[in-house]
């Protein structure tokens, strides 16, 4: 079969290469100079297969008000008219106030599962180096409720295999001494041990190249992606600024930018551009080799080799790349006030904003769509990397469990 995958991210490589190694013939497009430039490029670098929580709860829906005031400084959404924004909204509410939450936190984690399984097996084939590394993470929260949550929902994930604990305040500084400085006032959180941390970015070069030596994956970069080829309700390839491509099949990984590239297909996708911010700093040299999460600032620190990660903000309805010098100063400050001692932060590397593509369960859309051959894997949100490997398994086996004839481009 030829397949072709549209983007070039985490998400459109281990797709690409979960085809390619079953023997189809796969073509990757996308307008950017690399692969990996987008989400994909300097993410917080934890490979989070411990903590793959839905956004979506009561609690978080009761502090909108306080949010939409800009009175949590780690958040913000812009108010619009835009009837997507608004559907979305709607869609996410309906998520927050569900019965089912617990649901979709199991659905989460069999995902991240199958992840951590898929990336396992390909490192015993192949060794891609990508700065990976066992870390362990540590959650922690100034909230006796959200304590709460957090110990229910390490419940259900023991039950599902994850190693994970919930801890208490002092035990928490027995994984992280670093936080006694500027975290003194937490209650407690949950460690999982098996988590490991690792670059996105050079993962995804990493497979990309070995899917292409090994697998003969092609790679069509700097080419915009101008309309899908249809021949009826069918796709038969992709129409670029250079070229056309036949195919039998489309994959869209577009993350943010699938939305408006479906519209024009009559496809719905429910996805929400959510900015984030990462920055980069050298590591001191006892700094904890723990993956860190602040639950309460939505903010992480990973350390990759000798520089810190460090990652966090959601501002909600952003629709493009720029950054914010505002919010990457904010990023920098709550850093230094949390962690003054994890790093050098007089030598704060370049400063990087991606879109997240959030869905309002927060589960990425996998699968076919109502136009024959056309697939999509997106939705990924802040859990790219965490899901990618998983999901492409899924998005392979869906599409070759249906067999197509090849089918030409219409003249």
């Amino acid at each position: 079969m030829n397949i072709m995958v549209l983007g070039a991210g985490v998400v459109g490589v281990t797709t690409a290469y979960a085809l390619a190694r079953r023997g189809c013939n796969v073509t990757i497009v996308d307008q950017a100079n690399t692969v990996a430039s987008g989400a994909s490029f300097a993410n917080g670098g934890q490979l989070s297969y411990s903590f793959v929580d839905p956004m979506a709860s009561l609690p978080f829906l009761l502090k909108l008000p306080a949010i939409a005031l800009g009175r949590d400084s780690s958040i913000q959404m812009k108010l619009s008219t835009d009837i997507d924004l608004f559907k979305w909204g709607v869609g996410f509410a309906k998520e927050c106030l569900s019965l089912g939450r617990y649901t979709k936190l199991r659905e989460a984690l069999t995902l991240a599962i199958e992840s951590r399984t898929e990336l396992e097996r390909l490192l015993t084939e192949h060794a891609i180096s990508f700065r990976h590394r066992p870390a362990g993470k540590l959650v922690v929260t100034r909230n006796s409720k959200q304590l709460s949550r957090l110990t229910k929902a390490a419940a259900i994930k023991r039950e599902m295999g994850i190693d994970i604990v919930a801890v208490n305040r002092e035990q928490c500084l027995e994984h992280c001494s670093e936080i006694r400085t500027g975290m003194n006032d937490i209650v407690g959180g949950v460690y999982a041990p098996g988590d490991t941390v690792g670059d996105a970015r050079r993962f995804t070069e990493a497979l990309a190249l070995y899917a292409s030596e090994r697998y003969g994956l092609k790679i069509r970069l700097k080419r915009k992606i101008e309309r899908l080829l249809t021949d009826g309700k069918q796709v038969v390839g992709v129409r670029t600024d250079r070229e056309d491509f036949s195919a039998d099949a489309v994959v869209v990984c577009l993350g943010a930018a699938a939305p408006e590239f479906l519209k024009n297909y009559a496809i719905k996708a429910p996805i929400l551009p959510v900015k984030g911010y990462s920055v980069a700093l050298p590591a001191q040299e006892n700094t904890a080799s723990i993956s860190l999460t602040d639950l309460d600032n939505k903010i992480v620190f990973s350390k990759l080799d000798n520089e810190v990660r460090i990652a966090g903000l959601s501002d909600f309805g952003e629709s493009g790349n720029e950054i914010n010098p505002e919010r990457v100063l904010y990023l920098e400050a709550l850093a230094k006030k949390l962690m003054p001692n994890i790093g050098d932060y007089s030598h704060v590397g370049k400063a990087w904003a991606g879109l997240r593509p959030m869905t309002p369960d927060g589960l990425p859309i996998t699968g076919p769509t109502s136009l024959r051959n056309l697939y999509l894997n997106t939705g990924h949100g802040m859990l790219g990397w965490t899901f990618a490997s998983g999901s492409a398994e899924r998005l392979a086996k869906s599409l070759l469990s249906i067999k197509q004839p090849r089918m030409e481009i219409a003249a």
